[in-house]
């Protein structure tokens, strides 16, 4: 627990300055995550031991994605074609497959396009981004008391054997009503209640959502975490699994509010 909390304090010393400062500051740190996230994906337990130009050409490509301004069809087309070319270079399915290559690169462009969105959304509006982190934090923290207080029910135990529905209805009412109440405040008090309150509702759940997606990605490769970069909380996908489903769930719904 000890080693949790320092672990979590220090990343947040770290995190909330690059955070207010924005611009290149901002921009260099999510794209050394989005390097970090991808390492994680790429270092799951893999059938075949795949070339290292292969990573080269990945690692290259997610730093592409997410360092831009924005993300463009030319690059998309690269994360696509140059993984799918390697397979005829390598000439060897022992080691490196078409089906690999239709995977990382879709790990490549899932991490690239929502990384970047965090930078997009951090340069529209700080206080936007710092909503949705909201909708994260006080539904996972609220999910862990109301599940480790009242929890009885099971909510998905043969992913996540620790979430219950009484933890994912205490979050998702917390992880509603105080984002809800900061966005009213801080980000657009025009917004309409209702509509906004169904909304971050939503992004909730999806939060949790994303959680269990994550963690079944570890259960299927049998492993605890993605990484041990953050000590007592595993790696980046492990702490940012709820929020990268969140901006998806933004990015589909943010013309409603």
């Amino acid at each position: 627990m000890k080693k949790r909390l320092i672990s979590a304090i220090v990343v947040l010393a770290i995190f909330i300055p690059l955070l207010i400062l924005g611009k290149m500051y901002f921009r260099v740190a999510v794209t050394v995550l989005a390097v970090l996230g991808l390492k994680e994906f790429l270092n799951l337990p893999h059938k075949n031991k795949r070339p290292k130009y292969v990573d080269v050409i990945l690692y290259a490509m997610v730093i592409v994605l997410t360092f831009l301004d924005k993300n463009k069809e030319i690059y998309y087309v690269l994360t696509l074609l140059l993984p799918m070319l390697a397979v005829i270079y390598c000439n060897d399915n022992k080691k490196y497959n078409a089906d690999e290559a239709f995977k990382l690169s879709a790990m490549t462009l899932f991490i690239g396009f929502i990384f970047n969105k965090f930078i997009l959304i951090r340069n529209d509006n700080i206080l936007l981004l710092v909503y949705l982190f909201l909708i994260t934090t006080m539904t996972d923290t609220y999910a862990h008391m109301g599940g480790s207080l009242i929890g009885k029910h099971k909510f998905a135990p043969k992913i996540s054997p620790n979430k219950t529905w009484e933890g994912a209805i205490i979050g998702g009412i917390f992880g509603t009503l105080i984002p809800a109440t900061f966005y009213h405040i801080f980000v657009s008090h025009s917004a309409n209640v209702f509509f906004l309150l169904v909304i971050t509702l939503l992004l909730s759940c999806l939060g949790q959502l994303g959680d269990l997606f994550f963690s079944a990605v570890k259960r299927n490769h049998k492993i605890k975490d993605f990484s041990n970069i953050m000590p007592g909380h595993g790696g980046v996908l492990d702490r940012l699994d709820s929020i990268i489903f969140v901006i998806m769930g933004y990015i589909l719904l943010s013309g409603i509010i």
